[in-house]
C-alpha cells in the first residue's frame, strides 16, 4: 500500500487537516453503512473507509503512515483498533488513555534491534471487539457483558467474559481499551490490551450527531408558521415543547438547550438539541380551507384571483 491510499479511500488530499478528514470520514460512513446501504459492495467499501480513518484519524499513526506508506504490525495500525484514541476512566477492565510505553518495541522490530535479549518478557498482542450499538444507547450508555477467546500463558485459547461500561456520549468509530485483557505475553511479559470498537446505527426518529449536538428537523404547517404557535418537539430525552414566533420563516433553526447528548468529558452536562423547522405546505386542501386562505391572500393583497389553489 502506498502512502496515498487511505487519503484517497477518504476523498481528501494528503494535507487535509483533521477535522476535514473527521468530516469525509462522517460523510462516507453513513453513505455506505450496512444499516442504511444494502447495495452490493457497500459493506465493504464501510469497511475500507473505517480501515482509512482508523489509521488517519489518529495522529500519531497518521505520521507513521506518510513516513512508511503503512502502520501493519503496531498496535492499533492498519486492520487494527482505529477511531479517536483510547479513552478512560469508563470503569471494568481497567479503561485508560491510550499510553505509547511499547513503543520501544515498536522500533526495535521495524530497524533490527538485533542487539535485543531474544528472551527479554514482551508484551502480548492486543485484541479487538466490535460493539454494535443503537443510537439511544451512543446517548446515554450502558452496562453489558461481552464474551471473546484469547491465548493463556500456556498457550491455550480460553473463553472470557468481561462486564463492560459503555460510557454516555460515545460515537461511532470511537474505542475504548481494557488493559491486560489481550493476549497472553511472552516470557513472561504482560497481557496485551482489548480494543473495544463502538459502532453506532443510524436513528430510527432521524436524529443525526456531531459530538453532543443532535440534529433533527420538523415540519410545521402555514398556519403556526404565520400566526406562532407551540408545538411538541422529539428529543433523544422525550417530547419538548417549543414556542414557535410568528412569522418563523421555512428553514428556520432553534436551540433546545441540554437536550442533546451527554459530552463524553462530563456526563452530567449535555449538548443541545438543534430542531431545523420547515413550513410544510399540504397538497390537497378542503373547500373550507381554499376559501380561507383565498380570502388571506384578498386580505393581504387587496387582489382577488379565483382558484388559487385549484
Amino acid at each position: 500500500m502506498n502512502n496515498t491510499e487511505l487519503y484517497e479511500r477518504l476523498g481528501v488530499d494528503k494535507n487535509a487537516s483533521q477535522d476535514e478528514i473527521k468530516k469525509a470520514y462522517r460523510k462516507l460512513s453513513k453513505k455506505y453503512h450496512p444499516d442504511i446501504n444494502h447495495e452490493a459492495g457497500a459493506e465493504e467499501k464501510y469497511k475500507e473507509v473505517q480501515e482509512a480513518y482508523d489509521t488517519l484519524g489518529d495522529e500519531q499513526k497518521r505520521a507513521m503512515y506518510d513516513q512508511y506508506g503503512a502502520t501493519d504490525g503496531q498496535p492499533g495500525g492498519q486492520g487494527g483498533f482505529g477511531g479517536f484514541g483510547g479513552f478512560g476512566g469508563f470503569g471494568g477492565g481497567g479503561a485508560q488513555y491510550g499510553d505509547f510505553s511499547d513503543l520501544g518495541d515498536i522500533f526495535s522490530q521495524m530497524f533490527g534491534g538485533g542487539f535485543q535479549d531474544p528472551n527479554r518478557p514482551r508484551k502480548g498482542q492486543d485484541l479487538q471487539y466490535r460493539m454494535n450499538l443503537t443510537f439511544e444507547e451512543a446517548v446515554f450508555g450502558k452496562e453489558t457483558t461481552i464474551s471473546y477467546t484469547r491465548s493463556t500463558d500456556n498457550g491455550k485459547q480460553e473463553s472470557k467474559e468481561l462486564k463492560v461500561t459503555v460510557p454516555a456520549g460515545v460515537e461511532n468509530g470511537q474505542q475504548m481499551r481494557l488493559s491486560g485483557q489481550g493476549e497472553a505475553g511472552f516470557n513472561g511479559g504482560p497481557y496485551g490490551d482489548l480494543f473495544v470498537v463502538f459502532h453506532v446505527a443510524p436513528s430510527k426518529d432521524g436524529f443525526e450527531r456531531e459530538g453532543a449536538t443532535v440534529y433533527s428537523r420538523m415540519g410545521v404547517d402555514f398556519t403556526t408558521a404565520t400566526l406562532g404557535g407551540e408545538i411538541a418537539v422529539k428529543t433523544v430525552h422525550g417530547d419538548v415543547k417549543l414556542k414557535v414566533p410568528a412569522g418563523t420563516a421555512t428553514e428556520t433553526n432553534f436551540r433546545l438547550r441540554g437536550k442533546g447528548a451527554p459530552h463524553m468529558r462530563n456526563n452530567n452536562n449535555n449538548g443541545d438539541h438543534i430542531v431545523t423547522l420547515f413550513v410544510d405546505v399540504p397538497k390537497k386542501l378542503t373547500k373550507e380551507q381554499k376559501k380561507a386562505l383565498e380570502a388571506f391572500r384578498e386580505a393581504m393583497t387587496g387582489e382577488h384571483k379565483k382558484g388559487f389553489f385549484g
